[in-house]
């Protein structure tokens, strides 16, 4: 019984420290994702320095919680901010194994001048373990399911390298921000980690991706005018980026396209784009219309190597479809057929959103919202609202034309050939719930699903 205690007291401690973290960081402004390491808690600090300690605010099959441990220094050099951390990272896979794969680090030097306007440069070593496509779910959601559900939503691979950068920047809304590494990338494997439900199922297999040593020259634009990240009423959010990647890559596991032969080692030199726009609009001061539209792939040279294709389906993206379940017919979801782990092999995806949302209004909530709601010491606000929704999506390959899969480069697959939804949820501020039922294969059952941020 006091085993069962403990592991009920340290799941809730662990849900509630991935969302606070995310709550926390929501809040903050957003500093370039290479330059500085989000600290959580603080140990000991003085004016300039301390001793920190933080998780990664994740959770997944392949590393378990990561933790991020170590000194960092701030100061001011001249007319300059200097930031320094040296973190390490121990991960809670195979019950804190000390082994290679459980350990890692980051290390970071970021150099910013001005204050509302101005430039920065930094340079990063690290050892990590990297998602294939962040973009599709934010977090504390991907870690939660994972956590409790034994459901990951994302692939990971090793990435050991380092990075410098240049970042010009305008306040908190825009940056442009070149960068140049030298990285390994490496296959990971699904490890021994807790799952508090489900506990007899296994993880799902994490796919090999194309080993190699790359260099990447990235170019990244980022505006972001929303009133909150957590739960934006209005403005704008951009992100483009567009990647060259040249490296060797060993090409046992999947082909790196529908033409290729494995053989030991492939060189590629590609081109990769991807764009992320969002539109938050206040139509009414409890009514809203939000909008989103996904386009990223390939678009010179060499096919993409796995860590860099794409995929739609699943709770962040296309929800009434399975996440990583082919179906009947093409799979324009993933791309990949009925490969082991299912990876993402589009070589392009795109992907619209939208939903409408209405606050609503009763006695009991507004009660609610006039005292809030007290869990131990901390107060929370309960807003519910009406929520209703319809996404459209789907990944090709890039080629002569075969089929519904395969298009050549200056085309656009048919929307007719897309996969579409339509949902309804309720957001209660802590949590959303919500269903969603696939339009395009009337077959599909409807999925239900919990988000603890907003959709988008």
């Amino acid at each position: 019984m006091r085993s069962n205690q403990r592991t009920m007291r340290l799941a809730v401690a662990l849900a509630l420290t991935l969302m606070c973290a995310a709550r926390v960081s929501a809040q903050e402004p957003e500093t370039p994702k290479d330059s500085t390491f989000d600290l959580g808690s603080i140990l000991y600090s003085d004016d300039h320095g301390g001793l920190t300690i933080s998780s990664g605010k994740t959770y997944n099959r392949v590393e378990g919680l990561p933790i991020y441990f170590g000194p960092t220094y701030k100061d001011r050099a001249g007319r300059a901010n200097l930031s320094i951390s040296a973190l390490g990272i121990i991960r809670t896979s195979n019950k804190f194994h000390w082994d290679a794969e459980n350990l890692g680090h980051r290390l970071t030097a970021d150099l910013r001048f001005g204050g509302r306007r101005g430039f920065a440069f930094g340079a990063v070593s690290f050892d990590e373990v990297a998602k294939i496509e962040p973009w599709q779910l934010s977090e504390p959601d991907g870690g939660l399911a994972a956590f409790f559900l034994k459901r990951d939503y994302f692939d990971f691979f090793g990435r050991h390298g380092a990075r410098v950068y240049a970042s010009a920047f305008r306040s908190d809304y825009a940056s442009l921000t070149l960068g140049l590494s030298s990285e390994r990338w490496s296959s990971r494997s699904a490890r021994d980690n807790f799952a508090l439900f489900r506990g007899d199922e296994a993880w799902r297999v994490n796919p090999r991706i194309n080993d190699g040593l790359v260099h990447v020259a990235d170019l990244t634009f980022n505006f972001d005018t929303r009133n909150s990240e957590l739960r934006p009423w209005a403005g704008w959010f951009v992100n483009a980026q567009y990647e060259h990647g040249s490296g060797d890559f060993e090409t046992a596991g999947t082909p790196l396209g529908p033409d290729d032969v494995l053989t030991d080692v492939h060189h590629l030199s590609y081109g990769r784009a991807f764009f992320d726009l969002r539109r938050y609009n206040r139509i009414s001061p409890k009514r809203q219309i939000n909008g989103r539209v996904v386009l990223g792939g390939w678009l010179h040279g060499d096919p993409l190597p796995l860590e860099r294709r794409f995929s739609v389906g699943g709770i962040g993206t296309i929800p009434g479809f399975d996440f990583r379940r082919t179906g009947i017919g093409t799979d324009v979801g993933q791309c990949s057929g009925e490969t082991v782990g299912r990876p993402a092999q589009c070589e392009r995806v795109g992907l619209v959103q939208l939903e409408y949302r209405q606050e609503l209004v009763s006695e009991l909530f507004d009660i609610f919202n006039r005292n809030g709601i007290r869990v131990r010491g901390a107060s929370f606000r309960v807003k519910p609202t009406a929520v209703a929704f319809a996404d459209a999506g789907r990944g090709w390959l890039v080629g002569k034309r075969e089929g519904d899969l395969q298009y050549p480069s200056g085309s656009i697959p048919g929307i007719d050939t897309w996969r579409t939804d339509v949902g309804l949820g309720l957001d209660l501020g802590i949590a959303g719930l919500y269903v969603a039922k696939a339009v395009s294969s009337a077959k599909e059952p409807a999925n239900f699903f919990v988000r603890i941020r907003s959709r988008f």
